[in-house]
């Protein structure tokens, strides 16, 4: 064992621990609630903790993909031999993954909300969000 994560570790964490909250909040529910909140739980994850916000934006306004080293600039630089935007800063790439995590982050945990609760609304919340996807 090499004794650091990759990528594919990271995110097959990311869908265990999705699929475990979805299945801890989903108790008691459909087959169907469950799983939708175990993609949700997934989803928000990833959009708020791996690809979004927290480590594209920093990299992209402290300095760049290309000059960092971490397991997360990894994933960018990857990004990045398909379109050099995703390396160097780029506002618009930039803008769009904020907006990204603010409206499909924010859905995903709003939805999350609504199933958990058994909202009257979140079928038409449900439908809205596969869609952006």
């Amino acid at each position: 064992m090499r004794g650091e994560w990759g990528l594919g570790e990271l995110f097959c964490l990311a869908r265990g621990l999705g699929c475990t909250l979805g299945l801890r909040l989903g108790r008691g529910r459909g087959a169907t609630d469950r799983g939708a909140l175990i993609w949700l739980c997934y989803d928000a994850l990833v959009h708020f903790a791996l690809e979004r916000v927290g480590p594209f934006v920093y990299l992209s306004l402290v300095g760049n993909v290309a000059n960092s080293d971490g397991l997360i600039a990894s994933l960018w630089k990857e990004y990045g031999k398909a379109d050099a935007r995703w390396v160097y800063f780029d506002p618009t790439i930039v803008s769009v993954e904020i907006l990204t995590v603010a409206l499909d982050g924010s859905l995903a945990l709003f939805l999350i909300y609504a199933i958990v609760k058994e909202k009257y609304y979140r079928h038409f919340l449900v439908l809205w969000d596969f869609q952006c996807h």
